[in-house]
């Protein structure tokens, strides 16, 4: 059921928390909101070659990592709602 409620319309409370979440993970990376909206459009915008997606349910999010190296590092993590898998783009 938590599912099905991810593809339900948002309300003004779940777009304003996840425009501080964007807000909140470009502070950290130093990175604007403009350039993190930038990034889920282009990511979503790659996926949809493949695959039907929900745009709209797209989400991203930087964390910090410990690399191989043993240092931290900025980590970018994604969320792409799949709607169909069908036979989109050049691999299908």
């Amino acid at each position: 059921m938590r599912r099905i409620s991810r593809f339900r319309r948002r309300n003004s409370g779940d777009l304003a928390r996840d425009r501080l979440h964007l807000i909140l993970a470009a502070d950290r990376t130093d990175c604007s909101p403009e350039m993190m909206d930038m990034v889920r459009e282009d990511l979503a915008r790659a996926v949809s070659r493949y695959m039907e997606i929900d745009r709209r349910g797209v989400e991203i999010q930087i964390r910090e990592e410990t690399a191989a190296t043993g240092r931290r590092v900025p980590a970018l993590y994604a969320s792409i709602p799949i709607l169909r898998m069908g036979n989109k783009g050049i691999y299908g």
